[in-house]
C-alpha cells in the first residue's frame, strides 16, 4: 500500500491512468487544462503536482517533474486533500468550507470543466490500496 502523495503513490496513479479507458485520447489534440495542486503539511512535507487533461486523457505530473504553466491552482492542507482523494470530502465541500482555495484563471476551469466530467483522477483500485 502506498502512502497518499508519496512517490510510490504517484507511480501507481500514473500507471492506473495510463491503463484506464479514458487513456485512449490523443495527447495534444486539444489545448491542455493544467491544474497545479499544492498540498501543505503532508508527511513528506509540502507537495506540488499537476493534473494535465488533454482531450479526454488525463495524467498526473509528480513532484520533481517538468511542469507546464498552470491555468488554475488548487491549494489545501493534507487532511483536506486526503479527504477529497479518499472520497470522504468533495472538492466543492472543501472549497465551501474554506479548506481549499482556487486561484488563477477560474474561467478556464469553468469553460474546460467538461474535461473533468466523469474523470476519476484516483482510480478505485489505487484508492483502495492507498494509506491516508
Amino acid at each position: 500500500m502506498a502512502q497518499f502523495l508519496s512517490l510510490e503513490w504517484f507511480e501507481e496513479v500514473e500507471h492506473a491512468l495510463a491503463n484506464s479507458e479514458r487513456a485512449g485520447g490523443v495527447l495534444g489534440a486539444d489545448p491542455a487544462l493544467v491544474v497545479e495542486i499544492s498540498v501543505t503539511g503532508a508527511p513528506q512535507g509540502d507537495v506540488r503536482y499537476q493534473v494535465v487533461v488533454e482531450g479526454e486523457r488525463a495524467r498526473v505530473v509528480p513532484p520533481g517533474a517538468e511542469f507546464k504553466p498552470a491555468q488554475v491552482e488548487l491549494r489545501s492542507d493534507y487532511a483536506s486533500m486526503a479527504g477529497i482523494a479518499s472520497g470522504r470530502l468533495s472538492a466543492i465541500e472543501a472549497l465551501s468550507l474554506g479548506r481549499a482555495r482556487v486561484a488563477g484563471d477560474t474561467a478556464a476551469l469553468a469553460s474546460d470543466g467538461w474535461r473533468l466530467t466523469g474523470l476519476d483522477l484516483l482510480p478505485a483500485a489505487v484508492r483502495e490500496q492507498t494509506t491516508f
